[in-house]
């Protein structure tokens, strides 16, 4: 009797257990192991959908570990974490950020490259992981939980972040019978007691997923309208489902997150179970940002009372559709007739009526009964779409009495208008009436599946929004662009080629590097390692610099005597870097702001901006001073070689940037500073152009004009000073002469240096003769 007693006990201790018990030796008892595999979901999607549920490896093993500073820049804690690395770095502060090699490609906002990504390397069509499910056991108040985490490795639907937690959740009674199914969606979920769910082999609960947001539904081929607020705005987007893709997932029983914490590594690939921070790259808007793992949901604490917590399907979809809502003090049988497959039937407990709905338009009308089983009051709600009014229109009938045996009968078509009849059990008839009739409008049947949040915004914000994008792109590229521009103080190039260097860098240059981009970015048509090559930084950065030094190499061919030197080149590949870098600038800007709103303009985004004009600045100049050095040496074998060595720098240069960002040890912090190179590169080749042409002015002018005025120009602060004097005592006219008088002396002394480093070109001795006459006309005058 007391070995009875005490496995009575055991027994009950065991079933009491509030989450799913481990046996000795660390294993899953072998019951949860039957419940998860014999109640797994058996999952279907759109029909476009690209993305499975897999292991969370396919993220992590395409993922650096960060770490979010307070008032700093995002730092890099692993650049190839383990799952083994998620328990040493647990806290909140940490997130994944999806790394493809440079900002560009890898933000969470380019679903394009992530997708593309995904199909060539990670996906169960091309050689990834599995469709999997991890399942969680749990037993509360007296119910077994089954719970399904799913996860995605990118959300491709309104709100774009890497990462996708959803989950399907099978509530049993104590004796292992399916009572409800729970579903995520969004912030939520839905349930259905089981007698609604599409079931197949006798337990496994069909499920639907949403394209891109991989939320999940009771119903397939279908549109759920999702409203959501932004400000004092309501918008509307739809999630799709579909019925193609059948996959059953494998399963992965989760062990308790106490002893994975506690033992990790006795659990090798359930060590995340101890990440609470995000899985994915982190965004100003939470929803924007890669969720949290389920541990850090309401749904793991407390699963039965939030599955229970969640409002039934029929109660809050399908408001768009043909149906009609009973409901009873006591039991009623209900029965729809109709030739379609369409029809949905979801019940009331114990038998206190449900909703019958369609959810395609009826080829023909459907009849449906509502029958008594015992003395009782009903209530009746039929709804009527009028797509082609954009309406519903609802007729409710109320405090319906009938006896046993007796029913109410009616039909249900676009165009059969309201009609409900009562039959006694001696089978007469009368009309029963109208309660209470509504129209709702503007019923949603469709709705875009992306939505500008800028235009969600009022025009007021919106004005301020694109002003402050454009404004951030435009002014410090001009900013720039009249620095470099006052740095050529002597020799000053003609503006017309300084505008066309800087256009065809802001124009044609950029549209044909995204042309090129996109057309590399089409795997596998091009193969897949056309992604890798550009996105990992080995291709783009020759691209932008072949187009960019385009504009320089015609200049320099078709206007020799106006490039003539290092300084111009330097100019002339300035100009074209700056007007791609404020044009890529403004488009990225714009873009942010129009897909999310303020959050988009954040101030690491200008900040990166605006170092980012500077180093392509220097990229390109620095095949300009290449060129440039190559029209100073005289026709020799070897000529071009300083101009081939300056456009290999600056690719290299190029390159090496994007992957030192890449292998940074502290990004973005450190990728700053890198970033920095780009600003001391160019304060370096503005000084060296003023101390370059101080020197010339310096040694060829010595002897050519008097000592008064060689003082002034090659003095530091000599010119201006020697200006202002002019403008106080002789007026503007003053001013004007002695301005010009500088200028030509400045004139003298580089045609002087050409002259005598070309000394087989006759037009240059005789500009450098005329030059020096009309000096002396205007010294003596």
């Amino acid at each position: 009797m007391r070995r009875i007693i005490l496995l009575f006990a055991l027994l009950v201790l065991i079933r009491g257990t509030p989450s799913a018990a481990l046996a000795e030796g660390g294993e899953p008892p072998g019951a949860d192991v039957s419940l998860a595999h014999r109640f797994v979901p058996v999952l279907y999607f759109h029909p476009d959908e690209p993305f499975r549920p897999q292991p969370v490896e396919v993220l992590v093993g395409q993922a650096r570990l960060r770490q979010t500073r307070t008032g700093w820049f995002d730092v890099n804690v692993l650049n190839d974490p383990t799952l083994r690395d998620l328990c040493r770095f647990r806290g909140p502060e940490y997130f994944l950020d999806v790394w493809y090699g440079d900002e560009g490609t890898s933000d969470y906002k380019n679903y394009s490259a992530h997708r593309a990504y995904y199909k060539a390397h990670l996906s169960p069509d091309s050689g990834g992981p599995p469709a999997t499910a991890y399942a969680r056991v749990v037993r509360e108040d007296g119910h077994i939980i089954i719970q399904y985490w799913l996860f995605y490795y990118y959300n491709d639907w309104l709100n774009k972040h890497e990462g996708d937690w959803e989950m399907v959740q099978v509530i049993l009674d104590e004796m292992e019978q399916p009572q409800w199914v729970v579903v995520s969606q969004h912030h939520g979920g839905t349930r259905r007691p089981w007698s609604a769910v599409h079931v197949e082999e006798g337990t496994h609960p069909a499920v639907y997923v949403a394209l891109g947001s991989h939320a999940n539904y009771f119903w397939g081929d279908e549109v759920f309208p999702n409203v959501r607020e932004m400000g004092n705005t309501s918008f509307t987007v739809v999630d799709r489902t579909g019925r193609a893709h059948r996959t059953v997932p494998q399963v992965l029983l989760i062990p308790q997150q106490g002893e994975v914490e506690r033992n990790p590594d006795a659990w090798p690939g359930m060590e995340w179970l101890c990440f609470s921070g995000n899985w994915g790259e982190r965004a100003a808007q939470a929803d924007l940002g890669g969720p949290h793992g389920p541990p850090e949901k309401e749904s793991w604490v407390a699963p039965y009372t939030w599955g229970m917590e969640q409002p039934r399907d029929e109660a809050i979809w399908y408001t768009h559709r043909l149906r009609v809502a009973v409901k009873a003090d006591g039991p009623v049988r209900i029965d729809g007739k109709t030739r379609d497959d369409d029809l949905d039937w979801v019940p009331q407990p114990d038998d206190r009526g449900g909703t019958l709905l369609l959810h395609e338009e009826p080829t023909t009308p459907v009849s449906f009964t509502v029958e008594a089983l015992t003395a009782t009051q009903v209530a009746i709600t039929t709804t009527y779409p009028f797509r082609e009014l954009n309406v519903v229109r609802q007729i409710s009938y109320r405090s319906i009495p009938l006896m046993p045996g007796e029913r109410l009968s009616g039909r249900l078509c676009a165009s059969c208008g309201p009609g409900l009849r009562k039959v006694t059990t001696d089978g007469a008839e009368t009309n029963v009436e109208v309660a209470y009739e509504e129209v709702i409008k503007p019923a949603v049947w469709d709705a875009p599946d992306v939505v500008w949040l800028a235009g969600m915004l009022p025009a007021e914000e919106i004005s301020r929004g694109l002003g402050s994008a454009l404004l951030a792109g435009l002014l410090p590229t001009l900013l720039y662009v009249l620095a470099l521009y006052w740095a050529d103080r002597y020799e000053k190039e003609p503006k017309r080629l300084l505008a066309t260097a800087f256009v065809w860098g802001a124009l044609p240059a950029i549209l044909l590097t995204l042309i090129v981009r996109f057309i590399f970015n089409l795997p596998p048509a091009l193969g897949a390692k056309a992604v890798e090559a550009t996105g990992a930084g080995w291709l783009a950065p020759w691209i932008e610099e072949v187009l960019k030094g385009a504009v320089v190499m015609f200049i320099f061919l078709r206007y020799p005597r106006e490039f003539d030197g290092v300084v111009d080149g330097i100019l002339y590949g300035g100009m074209a870097g700056f007007g791609f870098a404020m044009t890529g600038n403004t488009i990225g800007y714009l873009g942010a702001f129009l897909f999310q709103g303020w959050a988009g303009l954040g101030a690491r985004a200008f900040v990166q901006g605006v170092l980012h004009s500077l180093n392509h600045a220097l990229y390109s100049a620095a095949f300009g001073a290449g060129l440039g050095w190559t029209r100073a040496m005289p026709p020799r074998r070897y000529r071009w070689a300083p101009a081939l060595a300056g456009f290999l720098l600056a690719g290299a240069v190029h390159t090496g940037h994007v992957l030192a960002l890449r292998a940074a040890w502290g990004a973005t912090a450190i990728g700053v500073l890198i970033t920095l190179a780009g600003l001391a590169g160019m304060v370096a080749l503005l000084v060296g152009m003023l101390t370059r042409q101080q020197r010339v002015l310096r040694r060829e002018l010595l002897g050519e004009v008097p000592e008064e005025v060689y003082r002034a120009i090659t003095r530091p602060g000599g010119w201006t000073h020697a200006q202002w004097q002019a403008l106080r005592q002789g007026g503007i006219q003053g001013w004007l002469k002695v301005r010009r008088l500088h200028q030509m002396c400045a004139e003298l002394a580089f045609k002087r240096q050409r002259a005598r480093r070309r000394p087989d070109d006759p037009d240059l001795a005789e500009e450098t003769e005329r030059l020096r006459k009309e000096i002396q006309a205007m010294i003596q005058s």
